[in-house]
């Protein structure tokens, strides 16, 4: 199934094993070409959208935050503190197996995303505290997040390469890259932010 990529359709996968479930189940076929358009487009439109948030930054406001960083601190508690151990607390009481605990570790001790910039800046929320705190929680997560797996995970297999550094990365220059073009912008040419913020 895996390897069929020319078209796009629905298979069928019976399911003959011990695994309990309904007896199949379907699975959507892209053909490679369209993933990757897809792919491009969706980075695309979120790359526009980075670039609009940070119009609505300003410099000083993000610098205040900076050096009086309460919120900063209170996300990165509820980050790295509460979610975590809900996340553990959940697998003990819910009797995960390992992989499904290893899952929800990893899930309960990622930074947050660019989701939670878009969804303050439709609630119009405070933006600058919005992206100071994602990419706060992007940096420390390089630290934290394997230090919490390895603790969180003991007596649990199958963590082996289950930081997602790549993804962490990636995730905060895809925050931080278009927002620094926002900012620019809004405090360059402050005249252009509105419009592109509307688009």
């Amino acid at each position: 199934v895996i390897g069929v990529a020319s078209y796009v359709g629905i298979t069928t996968i019976h399911n003959d094993s011990y695994i309990p479930g309904n007896g199949s189940m379907g699975i959507l076929i892209i053909p490679k070409p369209m993933n990757t358009a897809i792919n491009f487009f969706i980075v695309t439109i979120l790359f526009i959208t980075m670039i609009s948030l940070g119009c609505t930054m300003e410099v000083s406001k993000i610098r205040a935050h900076l050096l009086k960083p309460k919120g900063v601190a209170i996300a990165l508690l509820a980050q790295f503190c509460i979610m975590p151990l809900t996340a553990f607390s959940l697998t003990k009481i819910l009797q995960l197996g390992p992989i499904k605990a290893v899952t929800v570790l990893i899930c309960g001790c990622s930074p947050g995303g660019s989701l939670s910039n878009i969804l303050s800046f439709l609630l119009k929320g405070d933006m600058n505290l919005s992206i100071v705190m994602t990419t706060c929680s992007s940096i420390t997560a390089l630290v934290v997040m394997p230090l919490l797996l390895y603790i969180l995970s003991q007596g649990f297999t199958g963590l082996k390469n289950a930081v997602p550094y790549v993804g962490i990365i990636s995730a905060l220059l895809f925050t931080l890259v278009p927002c620094a073009i926002g900012i620019f912008i809004n405090h360059y040419k402050p005249n252009y932010s509105s419009t592109i913020t509307k688009v």
